[in-house]
């Protein structure tokens, strides 16, 4: 499995983007393979960059594609919140956020290996297997 970032998604969905014809091709490769995942604070993000730079309308429409896709959404239960806190404490010197340690503790909780992200905080953790198609 790969957890896809909000920025990759934001990119995939607004086609005015420079780095939008860079995704089109693996985030499909990882819906069509249905290797492709989110947890619940990547899904908030997107539908936030969607209404607030394409609208309500256009990015309503988009977002709610986006929440029809076929993929797991993992949940941020009392378990992941602990794990994020650890997230925290770990990296926080490295540049990751609270939003950016759910990816992490979920990545660890449902042994996601892999994330496709643009965010170069990622890329500063150590064994994190970091896919930037950008």
């Amino acid at each position: 499995m790969i957890l896809i970032d909000a920025n990759i998604w934001a990119y995939y969905f607004d086609e005015s983007l420079s780095e939008h014809t860079s995704v089109i091709r693996p985030v499909e490769k990882a819906l069509t393979s249905q290797k492709a995942c989110v947890n619940a604070t990547v899904v908030v993000e997107t539908l936030h960059y969607l209404v607030k730079r394409l609208g309500p309308l256009v990015g309503g429409r988009k977002g709610t594609i986006f929440t029809s896709l076929d993929i797991p959404i993992f949940t941020l239960d009392l378990e992941t919140i602990d794990v994020t806190k650890s997230k925290l404490c770990a990296f926080s010197h490295l540049g990751i956020g609270g939003r950016d340690a759910t990816i992490l503790a979920s990545m660890e909780i449902e042994n996601v290996p892999i994330i496709m992200t643009h965010d170069q905080s990622f890329k500063r953790i150590p064994d994190l297997h970091v896919v930037d198609p950008c």
